[in-house]
């Protein structure tokens, strides 16, 4: 690992400051207050490259009321660097960092037994010795305690010793599958450079040039340059410090807490699930509707519990929580939060994001909250297919998917094809592809079938459903954009046929009963032998002893059929009968006519002609010139 982000932990005035610029010769203390005052107000920076390792320092406040400047700092480290002063051992920031820190997730580290040169060894052995005792069964476990002193120098090279070591065993920053982000913690301008930001890169890497977005707000702009420790780059990665000058961006409309990522869809959030655990030191349980606020990142916000696993939280436990953000931010599943109460003030809890689009559960589902998929990469599967499982039939692309977790398209490749292979999962043919639960469509294809028996159970005879009411039955609206390929779906099932914008059951005239079938032969039948003296469905009825509406429905499926057509919008008449007075336009041996010319050639009425005439025009087989009309060849 190239380089790796320390920050520091302990309690105020156990020499921090110092030692790092002891360390790096940089002195973190920048504002005049801060060296006025000797204490530390506002997060530094510094950085020192050894052993071709480079490592990056932020130097954290250790007064108790600025544990949210701390919590800032500690949000983008990689580890930490626990500063205890042999003279005094530990005090209360010691052990507020300490659970800051693990709560973050920070796995480890460096511990530095200060002012080594103020006590004697016994002394000395017996603040190491209690340090220990703090750390067992943390992360800090078996982390190296290093005594050292600013002042003499003794234990400076040891100390680099040992955070050069912990460096090289670091997990590796994402870089490769993520895009940029950074979280904001300085924001301010320079004359003739413009706005600039500093933060610790967090996720992949950044090109001057590069076009970005500020979250939560989605403010775009672009990057002019680029620093690391006061080094101009063409490029940085994760797990750097770096100062980002921006164009096309005031320095009025940025502020600390802000998140820099390269442009996506990326979506902030007011309702965000997590688990959440409190410290055994919390003061009292937690229950639904607590305020409190949330400190992810450089940001921090008020909050409200809206939603708990259980009723409430005792000291010492974990549960999964919907927490209410006064305020939109951008949270991804696997970021790291700290929960601390506003009166009196104490950090109480951490939580780990799994979800930041999921909605408000309801109270007597709470419980299912606990059988959330996590959001580590192992579990990514289990994870995208529960997601694409809540979608519905509305169901997911692959972009969205990974959008929500916060990664590169091409990053959810491996986990949706575990999921096709398994066949939990299918692809819907649209552009881009829309994945859907093979579960739900199996479902819907159920529902399908039942529709159709309800919708033709009591019917003789139907011409069918249109399909954007047998869809709606069926379709939420949020999936009525997919209505063609889900009925294409179906019909490839066997489920159903699709006929001129109307849905059928399978097998031409399943949607008739067998004594519909029977008497649809009669009437075609009668209107065959009618010819041009067709009866109207009424009269049919009557000639043939049937129920009109049921010679109706009759009537209208064989005209969607083509088996009848009905001339101006009322004469019914056969087809065939048609196709002969066609055959015989074509036959006439003439090159146009009249419409007396037609009413005598084919015994036809004016009130008859007209409408058939204007059928052999729709046909093509004749074309009207002023008051006759011409007959077309064969093309």
């Amino acid at each position: 690992m190239d380089h790796v982000v320390f920050g520091t932990a302990g309690h105020i005035d156990h020499g921090k400051t110092t030692l790092v610029k002891a360390l790096t010769g940089t002195d973190c203390d920048r504002l005049p207050e801060e060296r006025e005052r000797g204490i530390t107000i506002e997060l530094g920076f510094a950085q020192m490259s050894t052993d071709g390792v480079q490592l990056h320092f932020v130097d954290v406040p250790g007064h108790e009321r600025l544990v949210h400047t701390m919590i800032a700092g500690a949000s983008g480290i990689d580890l930490a660097l626990l500063v205890v002063a042999a003279d005094e051992g530990i005090m209360p920031q010691t052990r507020e960092h300490l659970d800051v820190i693990r709560l973050m997730g920070v796995p480890g580290g460096a511990v530095a037994l200060t002012k080594i040169d103020t006590v004697d060894d016994e002394l000395a052995e017996l603040a190491a010795e209690e340090v220990r005792e703090m750390l067992a069964g943390t992360a800090f476990d078996g982390a190296p305690v290093v005594p050292v002193s600013a002042a003499t120098g003794q234990g400076l090279d040891e100390l680099r010793a040992a955070l050069v070591a912990q460096a090289r065993a670091a997990r590796p920053r994402q870089i490769e599958d993520r895009p940029f982000r950074e979280a904001v913690d300085r924001v301010f301008s320079l004359t003739g450079a413009g706005t600039i930001v500093t933060g610790t890169s967090l996720w992949g890497r950044l090109e001057v040039g590069a076009d970005v977005l500020v979250m939560p707000r989605g403010l775009r702009a672009r990057v002019r340059r680029l620093h690391v420790h006061g080094d101009e780059r063409a490029r940085v990665e994760a797990g750097e410090r770096v100062a980002v000058n921006l164009v096309g961006i005031a320095r009025e409309e940025l502020r600390r807490g802000d998140q820099l990522l390269a442009v996506g869809d990326w979506r902030p959030t007011r309702l965000v699930t997590l688990r959440l655990e409190l410290l055994a030191t919390a003061p009292h349980p937690l229950g639904e509707g607590e305020e409190l606020e949330l400190h992810a990142f450089a940001d921090r916000l008020p909050a409200r519990v809206d939603r708990l696993s259980r009723p409430t939280v005792a000291p010492g436990e974990s549960a999964v929580a919907q927490l209410r953000l006064r305020e939109p931010m951008l949270l991804f599943p696997g970021d790291r939060v700290v929960l601390r109460r506003p009166a009196p003030v104490n950090t109480f809890a951490g939580g780990v994001v799994l979800d930041s689009r999921i909605g408000r559960w309801r109270r007597r589902d709470s419980a299912e909250l606990e059988r959330l998929p996590s959001p580590t990469r192992p579990a990514w599967p289990d994870l995208l297919g529960w997601w694409i499982e809540r979608a519905g039939l509305e169901g997911a692309t692959a972009h969205r998917l990974a959008a929500r977790l916060g990664v590169l398209d091409g990053a959810v490749e491996g986990a949706i094809g575990r999921l096709l292979e398994a066949g939990t999962v299918m692809v819907l043919p649209t552009n881009p592809a829309t994945l859907v639960s093979a579960a739900r469509v199996d479902r819907l294809t159920e529902a399908a079938r039942a529709e159709l028996e309800r919708r033709f159970a009591d019917l003789e005879v139907s011409v069918g459903v249109p399909t954007r009411d047998f869809s709606a039955a069926l379709l939420p609206k949020r999936a009525g954009d997919l209505t063609t390929v889900y009925l294409e779906e179906l019909r490839q099932r066997g489920v159903l046929e699709l006929n001129q914008g109307r849905v059928v059951p399978p097998g031409s005239d399943r949607h008739m009963s067998a004594v519909g079938e029977e008497l649809a032969r009669r009437v075609e039948v009668l209107y065959r032998e009618a010819g041009f003296d067709a009866p109207s469905p009424a009269d049919a009825a009557a000639q043939l002893e049937a129920r009109p509406a049921m010679v109706e429905g009759i009537c209208t499926f064989l005209v969607q059929r083509g088996r009848l057509v009905r001339l101006d919008g009322k004469f019914l008449v056969h087809r065939a009968a048609l196709d002969e007075v066609a055959a015989g336009v074509r036959a006439w041996g003439c090159e146009s006519f009249d419409v007396g010319e037609f009413k005598q050639r084919f015994g036809l009425t004016r009130k008859l002609a007209i409408p058939l005439l204007e059928w052999l025009d729709s046909e093509r087989v004749t074309v009207r010139a002023e008051s006759r009309r011409k007959i077309l060849k064969r093309s």
